[in-house]
């Protein structure tokens, strides 16, 4: 590559990092997410100026997709606890199987009618899309908007297990279509063999590679021997006819809730701070992965007149039809609960991010039929979800400064300063 090029390349993605420090640093202030500025920019510097070609970017982004996805589930699993899930996590389980189970069945037959396409095609871009939300997102928000504990816990639990749960849906129809059979009781068989495989495998890898950690946590580049140990585990179980993205969200959830394993051994493990060392580096290895890929999502974006129109609408359909279950599975789950007050921006936290994205990357990369549609499809369904987001957090944030002004306006008041001891103004 020439050094122009070169040059070239590296000032875009110096351009994309600081837009991406600044998207978030907008978000924090504002609670418009920075992931509808990288698409835009994505969307920019590719379909729009011609900079980099959708060709050129997408061989190498199959590759980035998967290495994004094992990341997630890795650090998804080691962020849920078991005990917060026995605990809490009834209400926000039931939330995700009517959310997700609803949204992914209603998708699948609007997609099906509304472009003709064959049910099991149907059911791989509608898990894309059925009921995930962004922690990248959510979690920000609910500190940024001050929610009561339980609701931010809800919540954060929440896009904790949908995202797990649209991963597996997605995989399980991806392997249906592979199979290649009609009959779908054999298809079933396959699927819950290497589902097994991977859960299997999934625990006794688990339990070796935290034995490892364990004794070699005090060493340098743990960080980097923890990445290794992620991407053995992914290899060994799919070499071995199981589901490595299965095995990795184990291992995860192993790491993360490792004292388990203190209870039934004497192994006495104590890995708090190599917990903390991964967390740190995760936060900014994730930033950087994240600001890439939505960007590079966009340069993925095909723009035709004939058809912008028409996908955006179908965006709107399938926005509405999550917002329509969103608010059926928020009044099942919230009801009879303090969380039933807050019911509102529960519902109206639904932005979409990094799964969905990234599974439509994976159904290019796979060869997939339909599978240019789903990413631009999916891009608007991103855009869309997180503006409705953004949209409810700023209609919050000025209820919240509008009654603080009125509790300090009350304090003027000759009787409210009374009750509060003190004098009125002379």
């Amino acid at each position: 590559m020439p050094t122009a090029d070169i040059v070239s390349v590296f000032t875009i993605v110096a351009a994309i990092i600081v837009v991406g420090f600044g998207g978030e640093l907008f978000f924090k202030k504002t609670g418009i997410p920075a992931f509808v500025f990288l698409i835009f920019m994505g969307i920019l510097i590719g379909p729009v100026l011609g900079f980099l070609s959708r060709a050129a970017i997408l061989p190498s982004l199959g590759i980035f997709a998967v290495l994004t996805l094992l990341m997630v589930l890795f650090y998804g699993g080691m962020d849920t606890k078991f005990g917060s899930l026995l605990s809490d996590g009834g209400r926000a389980t039931v939330q995700v199987l009517i959310y997700v189970l609803g949204s992914t069945a209603a998708i699948a037959v609007a997609v099906h009618f509304l472009l003709r396409w064959d049910p099991v095609s149907s059911l791989i871009f509608a898990s894309m899309v059925g009921g995930e939300t962004t922690a990248a997102v959510v979690i920000p928000l609910t500190r940024s908007l001050k929610l009561p504990q339980s609701t931010a816990s809800f919540l954060t639990l929440e896009s904790a297990i949908n995202s797990v749960f649209s991963i597996i849906l997605f995989f399980t129809f991806v392997g249906i279509y592979q199979s290649g059979t009609t009959d779908w009781m054999v298809t079933f068989q396959v699927v819950a063999s290497n589902f097994s495989v991977g859960i299997v495998l999934g625990a006794l890898l688990s339990v070796a590679w935290v034995i490892v950690l364990n004794r070699l946590q005090d060493g340098k580049y743990t960080y980097v021997l923890t990445l290794g140990l992620v991407f053995a585990t992914y290899v060994i179980s799919s070499r071995l006819g199981g589901s490595g993205v299965l095995s990795v969200l184990i291992f995860g959830a192993v790491l993360g809730n490792y004292a388990i394993l203190n209870r039934s051994t004497d192994l006495h493990l104590s890995m708090e701070p190599l917990q903390r060392k991964l967390r740190v580096f995760q936060e900014e290895i994730s930033f950087l992965m994240e600001t890439l890929f939505f960007v590079f999502l966009g340069l993925t974006f095909v723009i035709t007149p004939s058809s912008v129109i028409s996908t955006l609408n179908l965006g709107v359909v399938i926005l509405l039809l999550l917002l329509f279950v969103r608010i059926i599975a928020t009044t099942a789950s919230t009801s009879g609960s303090d969380l039933a007050k807050d019911s509102g921006s529960i519902i109206l936290m639904c932005a979409q991010g990094l799964v969905p994205a990234t599974l439509a990357i994976i159904s290019v990369n796979d060869g997939l039929p339909h599978a240019s549609e789903f990413l631009n499809i999916v891009t608007y369904v991103i855009i869309l979800t997180n503006l409705v987001t953004s949209a409810g957090a700023i209609s919050r944030m000025r209820r919240q400064k509008v009654a603080f002004k009125d509790f300090m306006a009350g304090l003027d008041t000759p009787a409210a300063l009374d009750q509060a001891g003190g004098q009125p103004k002379p």
